[in-house]
């Protein structure tokens, strides 16, 4: 209570005035805090972010995709409305940090091991990550950003090691996508089947026409599934990882403690005088 009056009634020449007569203790904090930031700089270990840029494949129906193929012109996903984003890409979002894509990642080879090394300071043991426990920590060290007000999306992953997690990036985009493609594929294989009987068992000409074109359509779905190309995301920007840390930033470590360490010393300098008072 007595510090905070004293500072009621201070001008900012007053509040000059006490830091200069506290300089001693204020620059042994702020070395202090210099030589605390220089030191936590050295034991954190670094982190590499690795980042890529997703979007839908195609908008719009099927009949519009395939058209659009046809024509031999890419649809322009970056433009995309956002009310107007394709089932598919929003189901990618879902998954690609989910169980479903964890367990298939976890069978790649060094994956969990590499997961293991993800630690807080560099003299910490590396920790043992069962397969179970891999979604659980997509869940939280992958991050995924709108870009805007277009559907793309920004997925980034960090880890230690840079090339680990461009690798991660690739094989989460690979595996959620080829889970939808199955599933969509495995959906109209169905669909196609329970058409074709119906078609067979049809006697009214009109209900047959309308069965036959729902049939098209799902002849149409099918050949986008069976195509060699991405098919709930494409990729806008590969995945690719900076040079250098981006996680910690020593500069910002050190200067957050040397300006603590300045405050630190500065209050107990004055309170030193308080007390002596």
């Amino acid at each position: 209570m007595d510090s905070q009056a004293d500072f009621q009634g201070d001008t900012l020449a007053d509040l000059f005035r006490k830091i200069w007569q506290a300089k001693r203790a204020v620059m042994a904090g702020c070395l202090i805090g210099a030589l605390l930031g220089t030191g936590l700089s050295l034991i954190l270990q670094p982190h590499y972010e690795a980042r890529m840029i997703v979007g839908p494949v195609a908008a719009g129906d099927s009949n519009e995709v395939l058209a659009s193929f046809e024509a031999g012109r890419a649809m322009d996903h970056r433009e995309t409305s956002l009310s107007h984003v394709p089932a598919e890409f929003i189901r990618f979002e879902q998954v690609v940090r989910e169980t479903t894509v964890a367990t298939i990642l976890a069978k790649y080879e060094g994956i969990l091991d590499q997961v293991g090394q993800d630690r807080l300071f560099r003299l910490m043991p590396e920790r043992a990550v069962p397969a179970a426990g891999l979604a659980d920590y997509l869940s939280r060290h992958i991050k995924i950003e709108p870009i805007g007000t277009t559907a793309s999306r920004r997925i980034t992953y960090s880890h230690p090691d840079p090339d680990f997690a461009v690798r991660v990036l690739k094989h989460l985009h690979k595996i959620a996508d080829e889970t939808i493609r199955q599933k969509s594929g495995a959906d109209t294989e169905e669909r196609i089947s329970w058409l074709q009987k119906e078609i067979h068992q049809a006697a009214n000409p009109d209900h047959r026409q309308a069965l036959a074109s729902l049939l098209m359509a799902q002849e149409r779905r099918r050949m986008l599934v069976v195509m060699d190309q991405p098919y709930a995301a494409e990729l806008i920007e590969p995945p690719a990882a900076g040079a250098k840390p981006a996680w910690p930033s020593m500069p910002l470590v050190v200067a957050a403690l040397i300006l603590l360490g300045g405050m630190a010393g500065f209050f107990i300098s004055l309170c030193r005088r308080e007390r002596a008072s």
